[in-house]
Order: C-alpha cells, then sequence, then structure tokens
C-alpha cells in the first residue's frame, strides 16, 4: 500500500480508537437516559448543549482551526507561540462572557439556574478543542484517541450516578458533562506534556493576529453547520415546546452514528489532505479516497435501513419510540453532511478558508428558511427534510467551488444509482409488510452495480490477513 495510503490508514484507525469507541458507549447510554428522563427534560438537556455548541463558535474565533493548520508545519519555539497564543483567546472570550450573563438570563428562564454551568461548560470545551487540534496536528494520536474514551467513560460513570441513581435529572447530566470535560482536559495537558509549552511568556501579537485572520472565516462557516445540525431544536421549542423538541434531539442521536464515522475520518483526511496537496498526483488520491468513502458509507446505510426500526424501539424508552420517523431525511443528511465535508477540506488545504463560507451560508439559509415555512404546517417532520436538503445544497455547491482546487473525477452515474437505493431502501420502512424485501433487494442491486468496490475491499482484507501471518 502506498505510504500515504498508509498514513491516512493510520490516522483514522487512531481516531477511531478514540472516537467511535467513545462515542458508541456515549449512544448506548440513550436506554438508560431515555427511560429516566421524559421527552421534556431530555428536550431541555439538548437545548442546554446546542446552546454551548452555539456560544462556542462565537467565543473561540474558531482560534482550534488555526491551531491545528498552523502547528502542522511548524518548530517546538514556533508551536509555543501558537499553543499558548491560543489560550489568550479563551481568557478573554470567559471574562466577556461573564458580562453577558445578565442578556443571557433575559433569553430563557432555564439559563438562570444553569449560567454557571453554561459558563464553564464553554470554556472547558473550548480548551479540549485547542488541546486536541494541537496534538492531532504534531500527530499525537494516542493521547488524542484515549483522551475521547477517558471523556466518554466519566461521563457515563457520573452521567449513570448523578441521573440514575440519585435522579438530579437535567442538573445532574449538566454536572456529569461538566466533570467529564474538567477531566480530559487534565488529562490531555499532562499526557500530551502541552503544560511544558504554555507560558503567556510565549503570546505574540503578530501570531495571534495571523491566527484569528486564517480562523475568523470558519466562524460564519461554522454557524452556518450549526444551523443545519442544531438550530432546528430552538425553532421546535418554539413551535412545538420541549417534547417534541427532545423526541427529535433522541432521533439525531442515531443519525450521529453515522457522523461519527464520517468524523472519525474526516479528521484523518485533513491531515492527509494537506500533506498531499502539493503533490502531482494530488487528484488521483483524492478521487480515489471519495470512491472508497462514497461507496463505504452508502453500504452502512443500506445496512442500517434493515435494522432501523427494531434497532430504535430497544435502544430507547417507550416514550421516544416514534422517534424512528425522522431518520429516513436525517440518515440521507449524514450521507451529504459527510460528502459535503470531504470536498471541503480544499479550503483548508489552500489555506483559502473564506471559501467555505459562501457554501455554509447558502445551506443554512436552506435550513432555516424549510423550517420557519413548514415546521408550523407538518411538525418535527420538517425539521429531519430540512437538514437533508441543506447539506445537499451545500454539497452541490462545495462540489462546484472546489475544482480551482482539485479535480475530482466521480463515476456519477453509478454514484446517482447508490444514492436512489438509498433513497428508496430508507423510506421503504415506512411500509409495514414488504420493506425488508425492498432493502435486501437494494443490497443485491448494488453489489452488482459496485462489484467493482466490493472486490477491492475483499482483496484488501485479503492482504492485511495475508501480512499479519492468518491466511
Amino acid at each position: 500500500m502506498n505510504n500515504k495510503y498508509k498514513h491516512l490508514a493510520k490516522n483514522t484507525l487512531w481516531i477511531s480508537l478514540g472516537t467511535f469507541g467513545s462515542k458508541t458507549i456515549s449512544f448506548f447510554l440513550l436506554p438508560i437516559f431515555t427511560r429516566v428522563l421524559n421527552k421534556t427534560s431530555y428536550g431541555k438537556i439538548d437545548f442546554f448543549s446546542t446552546t454551548i455548541s452555539l456560544l462556542t463558535i462565537f467565543l473561540s474565533f474558531e482560534i482550534a482551526a488555526a491551531v491545528f493548520r498552523f502547528a502542522a508545519e511548524s518548530n517546538l519555539e514556533k508551536n509555543k507561540k501558537i499553543l499558548t497564543s491560543a489560550y489568550s483567546v479563551v481568557f478573554f472570550s470567559a471574562i466577556f462572557f461573564l458580562l453577558l450573563f445578565p442578556l443571557l438570563e433575559r433569553i430563557n428562564s432555564f439559563f438562570q439556574q444553569t449560567k454557571y454551568y453554561l459558563f464553564f461548560s464553554i470554556v472547558f470545551s473550548i480548551l479540549s478543542v485547542i488541546n486536541k487540534n494541537y496534538l492531532r496536528a504534531k500527530e499525537k494520536m494516542l493521547v488524542y484517541a484515549t483522551s475521547d474514551i477517558i471523556n466518554t467513560f466519566s461521563f457515563a460513570t457520573f452521567g449513570i450516578l448523578l441521573v440514575a441513581v440519585y435522579k438530579k435529572d437535567v442538573i445532574g447530566y449538566i454536572q456529569a458533562y461538566l466533570l467529564a470535560q474538567l477531566i480530559t482536559n487534565i488529562y490531555l495537558i499532562i499526557a500530551g506534556n502541552l503544560y511544558k509549552e504554555i507560558s503567556f511568556k510565549y503570546v505574540s501579537k503578530s501570531m495571534l493576529k495571523e491566527m484569528i485572520k486564517y480562523s475568523l472565516p470558519f466562524v460564519p462557516n461554522d454557524l452556518s453547520w450549526w444551523i443545519m445540525n442544531v438550530s432546528d431544536r430552538y425553532l421546535l421549542i418554539y413551535f412545538l415546546g420541549f417534547a417534541a423538541s427532545g423526541l427529535y434531539a433522541v432521533s439525531y442521536k442515531f443519525m450521529a452514528l453515522l457522523s461519527v464515522l464520517n468524523g472519525i475520518f474526516y479528521q484523518a483526511w485533513q491531515v492527509s489532505a494537506v500533506k498531499q496537496y502539493d503533490k502531482d498526483d494530488r487528484d488521483k488520491f483524492y478521487s480515489t479516497v471519495f470512491y472508497y468513502l462514497s461507496s463505504s458509507l452508502i453500504i452502512v446505510l443500506l445496512l442500517f435501513s434493515i435494522i432501523m426500526r427494531p434497532f430504535v424501539k430497544i435502544m430507547v424508552g417507550n416514550e421516544f419510540e416514534k422517534a424512528w420517523m425522522f431518520l429516513p431525511f436525517l440518515m440521507l443528511g449524514a450521507l451529504f453532511s459527510s460528502f459535503s465535508s470531504f470536498y471541503g477540506v480544499g479550503y483548508i488545504a489552500s489555506k483559502e478558508s473564506k471559501g467555505a463560507f459562501t457554501t455554509s451560508v447558502y445551506g443554512a439559509l436552506t435550513n432555516i428558511g424549510i423550517n420557519i415555512a413548514f415546521i408550523p404546517m407538518i411538525g418535527a417532520q420538517a425539521a429531519a427534510i430540512s437538514t437533508m436538503v441543506a447539506f445537499f445544497v451545500m454539497w452541490v455547491l462545495r462540489l462546484r467551488q472546489t475544482r480551482r482546487y482539485f479535480k475530482i473525477k466521480v463515476n456519477w452515474k453509478v454514484l446517482n444509482i447508490n444514492i436512489l437505493l438509498v433513497v428508496v431502501s430508507l423510506f421503504s420502512n415506512y411500509i409495514e409488510s414488504y420493506g425488508i424485501y425492498i432493502q435486501v433487494l437494494s443490497i443485491i442491486l448494488f453489489i452488482l452495480f459496485n462489484i467493482d468496490y466490493i472486490k477491492s475491499i475483499f482483496r484488501m482484507i485479503f492482504n492485511y490477513l495475508k501480512n499479519v501471518g492468518l491466511r
């Protein structure tokens, strides 16, 4: 296997060990939390979480993106300036956020009892992303991966104890999240030896200016992603209440499984894409990676469509059983989101982050428009539809815009057939009697249209087993 493919595979493996393992454990806490919490409580928890993600975008200036990009190409002395300058952003943003408390309390009464939890959650969250991006840039993947596992086990332990045992409801869940973030940051700083590289004497105004200049365009970009991913919760709360938002949030957890798979790959893909960007065979490499990514995601969705309804029923409490109804649209949204993320790496590799802005804004406006127009008419299903359409719009726009950075060759006939098979298979879940037959037929047709992909996967497995002596 070519070294660049090995490098991508190795990074993907390290990240997957931490991210997928931790996210899987977190996902399997659903049976506990959905049987202890009602839809309204779960809606409030999701409201708190989405607010953290929103405020983090503004207060961090997305400086973590600059940390990753700049530290990947710098020496130790320069890295000290990069990391410490990023920490200084957190310090000043924290002070600014404290001044916003009176305004925050007026927005929603829920924040009156959770404002200090929100403050520390945001600070720890920003620090965690900065620390992890720095370690990823320096390819300290073991520490990076282990931190996710530590975070999840800490949250699971405190969550079960505070929510299920001591019945502290929403506040218990928030406390568990906060404690897990604190423990994770302590681990990252010690195990990653970051404490040796952090000192405010290294703060550099010129470095900070350069980093913020790079990272600021990611603010509207990530805000647009936030709008497409979670802003519909606010609109659901406004139009339908916390209970509807809670049901939809549980459904989104299942979509997040596919997003986790893509997120694992994307973090590794960023590293490889940046390293290969100036190479002569870049386009061939990018095209090959997209071919395997798209085919792999589609077969995962085809298989998931078979178990979707019974799986949801097993995983959640009776009050949340109808969460499966949103999944066909959400899963397609996750697929288009993955494609969009893949093409979006061109903005990072080329250091032209402004290009990410326009496509994200168009996607976000599409999402908001559909939500406002249709949630009052058809309910929470409109939120799922808006997510799917918005990510599709973003992918198409990025596909066209990134041609200035690289040219990916795609067999559009096969890809379009594969997407159609996924659509048919997912929506066959609404058919009680014959759905399973349609789903099995879709998988058979996928194999027939993608025989080269199937052969190559078996060939890679065979070669791997051969290399480790298990033939």
